[in-house]
């Protein structure tokens, strides 16, 4: 049996980035049953980034409710999946059906789902990066110290409102915290002279990349700005979703892609834009759309 419901759940504190704050989080949940096996799945367009709206996730699910659940259990999901994203050419749909899809295949052949998709694996640990919102100089480094007791030993620190103040508290964090790993995000806010500016004055600072310096307008001065300065520039908005990968891999004019799977779309996707990124020596990080 197929079913699926609606989340909606309110942050503890909002999520400010450049240009944007969020409240709550949002998206659906998928569940599949049979014979004994549960497996699940989770759909959920991002507001701002995604195309596509909740709204008309839940009408196409609403629509194909039982062909999917009927294919799931006679074991045609990959040719219902084919025509039905054919149709609806939706990232975040096709994320969490293909989710739900290879969940379900996982716990049939008794993997978890790692091994199933990657069965020759190894146990290596991966970095993963801690968000640290700027408030106050003494109140962000006592969160960065917080995060660190936790375990972290990276983290993003969200810039683009007020450099001066970002810089001082970036200083204070590398000068209190040496090894740590720093990555920036400016979430598309500086001009390119003020990118110029910001990213040569932090260059003493060891920073790991920083994510999407320039605004939209800007944009297109992306690769002389990759000439001028030596901090690594990372993509994040800028490759949204898997038509614009192939263009800026070729072009080569970003260090690192931050890919949202959900943005991506189906495991395949996901796994093409991959191997295309490293076919061009981009570095890929992986991260999430706050589900």
């Amino acid at each position: 049996m197929l079913k699926y419901y609606s989340y909606r759940i309110p942050f503890r504190n909002p999520f400010k980035i450049s240009g944007a704050k969020y409240e709550f989080r949002e998206g659906i949940i998928l569940e599949f049953e049979h014979e004994g096996i549960k497996a699940v799945g989770e759909i959920a367009p991002l507001p701002g980034f995604s195309v596509n709206t909740l709204d008309q996730v839940l009408s196409v699910l609403q629509l194909n409710k039982k062909p999917l659940e009927n294919a799931m259990v006679k074991g045609e999901f990959p040719q219902f999946f084919y025509v039905l994203t054919q149709i609806h050419d939706i990232p975040s749909l096709k994320f969490g059906l293909d989710t739900l899809y290879h969940d379900y295949q996982s716990k049939r052949k008794g993997h978890s789902l790692i091994e199933f998709l990657f069965p020759n694996h190894t146990d290596k640990v991966v970095v993963s990066n801690a968000v640290l919102g700027i408030t106050d100089l003494e109140t962000t480094v006592s969160n960065a110290n917080k995060l660190i007791k936790d375990g972290f030993n990276t983290i993003k620190v969200k810039v683009g409102s007020d450099f001066e103040k970002e810089f001082k508290i970036l200083t204070a964090l590398r000068t209190n915290y040496p090894s740590l790993r720093i990555r920036i995000d400016a979430n598309q806010s500086w001009t390119f002279n003020e990118a110029v500016s910001n990213l040569k004055k932090i260059e003493t600072l060891n920073i790991e990349y920083c994510e999407e310096p320039l605004l939209p307008d800007d944009l297109h001065q992306i690769s002389l700005l990759k000439k001028k300065v030596k901090i690594k520039l990372a993509a994040d908005e800028s490759i949204g979703n898997k038509k614009t990968n192939i263009p800026l891999s070729m072009q080569n004019e970003f260090d690192v892609f931050v890919l949202k799977p959900s943005m991506i779309g189906s495991f395949s996707e996901i796994y093409v834009t991959k191997q295309l990124a490293d076919s061009h020596y981009t570095d890929i990080v992986f991260t999430t759309s706050l589900e």
